[in-house]
């Protein structure tokens, strides 16, 4: 799913979830985000130490 917006994407899951019996984890994104939080928390750990 590339069109509309990730809210109107979590709605839509949110409705058709209960209705199919069936949720649908959307993995590729969920690994993006994984991958930036762990670059924002290896930048954050190396500004920290550089600093004392």
């Amino acid at each position: 799913m590339t069109d509309g917006s990730p809210a109107k994407a979590a709605v839509t899951g949110l409705v058709s979830g209960p209705q199919t019996g069936t949720v649908r984890v959307p993995v590729l994104p969920l690994a993006g985000a994984v991958a930036v939080a762990v670059a924002v928390a290896a930048l954050t750990s190396r500004a920290a130490a550089l600093r004392d």
